[in-house]
């Protein structure tokens, strides 16, 4: 057996610790196998060492055998681990698409701890991807699968807060201070009912008329923002979510006036 240093045996230990730490529970591996593996490779390259083996060669020796993680059969690996192995492995034009999604799902997984911070650097990450294959005048193909989902879930989130967010506040608002004091407010249970009915539509129909006019003078960074779900929408398209608003809104004044 060579003779090593303090500082080269512990090296070696620590490596070995690692590598038992990693094949803890592994079926197609055995720990005591690999690590007689381990010291016949070591005692087989550094026999000819003059004198005790220092940290630099056993480290050199450790560096060409691998990281400890390389003794655990890729089946047997964590989840987690073998998307950060496809990630680091994956051709160029794969890898900022696979972060993207790896991003995703570690928002959904981890929603109550840090989702929330993740979900932006995930959609950051999958607007960039989209960007890079438009420059390159290349399709997305089925790296859409793995861009898409984290854009689609922001967008989602946008839209229901553009859609219901201000209205929202602006009832709570009101009731906060009461509609007696603010408004003519019906005493007779059903004229509270329509009265409360008419406000909220009246407050939803005119905010969606401004958010639509809103959207229609900034379509294209909104468009920008997120490609390509919204490379399809138009001015146009504003024009009926402000028509809607409209007829909303009209509707909801006539329960209001209407006090019969």
């Amino acid at each position: 057996m060579i003779e090593m240093t303090p500082a080269a045996r512990e090296r070696l230990d620590n490596y070995l610790q690692r590598m038992r730490s990693e094949l803890r529970g592994a079926r197609s591996v055995l720990a005591d196998d690999v690590e007689q593996s381990v010291r016949e490779h070591i005692e087989i390259e550094l026999e000819l060492a003059e004198g005790p083996v220092g940290a630099t060669e056993v480290i050199g020796v450790l560096d060409r055998l691998g990281p400890p993680e390389r003794w655990l059969a890729d089946e047997e690996r964590p989840a987690w681990r073998q998307w950060m192995d496809r990630i680091s492995t994956a051709p160029d034009d794969w890898r900022l698409a696979y972060l993207a999604f790896g991003l995703f799902l570690a928002s959904l997984l981890l929603f109550q701890l840090i989702g929330p911070m993740l979900i932006i650097p995930a959609m950051v990450a999958s607007r960039a991807y989209v960007q890079l294959a438009r420059d390159r005048n290349e399709p997305l193909g089925a790296r859409a699968w793995l861009v898409y989902p984290s854009i689609a879930l922001v967008l989602a989130f946008a839209v229901g807060m553009l859609l219901i967010g201000p209205p929202l506040g602006a009832i709570a608002f009101v009731m906060q201070n009461g509609f007696d004091r603010m408004f003519d407010v019906p005493q007779n249970t059903i004229g509270q009912l329509r009265f409360t009915i008419g406000m909220g539509g009246v407050v939803f129909g005119s905010w969606w008329i401004i958010a639509a006019g809103f959207c229609a003078a900034f379509l294209r960074p909104i468009r920008f923002i997120f490609a390509p779900l919204l490379d399809a929408v138009h001015r146009k398209h504003f024009a009926v979510l402000a028509g809607i608003g409209a007829l909303v809104a009209a509707g909801a004044a006539t329960l209001i006036i209407y006090r019969h």
